[in-house]
């Protein structure tokens, strides 16, 4: 009589479908799974024409890029604690709101992606698991992605998705769209995966739709389908990684 007990809740559990975890959770095992779950870390890294330094420390962090231009050395620096300040050859120069606007988002952006999944947690994101679908012969969790006006930036009104690997929930691909310079859409695919003192470093290949209007959940069909043009290489280069002893 044990066994046949034994044998019954064996056969319930084991047909028993695994419980689907909540955005919530799956963003935190991205962040793990990425490395940036290390509270403390500062990490440079060249993005095109620019030098870029990330600082993070308990209740703090820095945003840093510079670069040489017309035979001056610019750099851009924002804080936790101060909006972006633009210093030539080492002096702080006045920028008019506008100007000190667009160098900010800029800075921003590179952040934003070069950390990713870190910024999902931020406290301006909403943030849906739409479900569960199959790009290549894998299995993603589909994140969708948006932004609290109050918070938010100029561009709380994009969306974005992520599709986050299942297996060892990395992000794998990722797309967005914008309405800034007449709009658009972005797939982007990672490549280039490399891992360095505990951090998961990835480039990516980026793609938009022919027609610009599609859905963002339409993109990894077309992409599987060869549909996508070519828009850019996203390749961060000469990383590296000072962390507390």
């Amino acid at each position: 009589m044990k066994k046949i007990v034994l044998l019954f809740v064996f056969y319930v559990v084991a047909c028993t479908p695994l419980q689907k975890p909540t955005v919530e959770e799956i963003i935190e095992r991205s962040i793990a799974s990425h490395g940036w779950d290390q509270n403390e870390h500062t990490v440079s890294f060249d993005f095109r024409d620019y030098s870029y330094k990330l600082t993070r420390k308990k209740g703090f962090y820095s945003f840093q890029r510079s670069t040489e231009k017309e035979g001056n050395h610019l750099k851009d620096v924002m804080t936790s604690q101060h909006p972006l300040q633009r210093f030539q050859n080492g002096e702080q120069i006045k920028l008019k709101d506008s100007m000190a606007n667009v160098y900010s988002n800029s800075l921003n952006s590179v952040m934003y992606f070069f950390q990713l999944p870190k910024p999902l947690k931020d406290g301006a994101v909403i943030s849906e698991l739409l479900g569960s679908t199959k790009i290549l012969e894998q299995f993603y969790w589909v994140v969708k992605v948006g932004f609290t006006e109050q918070g938010g930036g100029d561009d709380f009104q994009d969306e974005y998705r992520y599709w986050i690997n299942q297996k060892n929930y990395e992000i794998d691909y990722l797309a967005y769209n914008y309405l800034t310079d007449g709009g658009g859409t972005r797939f982007r695919k990672a490549k280039n995966k490399r891992t360095m003192s505990g951090f998961l470093f990835q480039d990516y290949t980026n793609y938009k739709p022919q027609d610009k209007r599609v859905s963002l959940d339409s993109l990894p069909s077309l992409f599987e389908k060869g549909l996508l043009v070519k828009v850019s290489e996203i390749e961060n280069k000469n990383i590296q990684i000072s962390l507390p002893e």
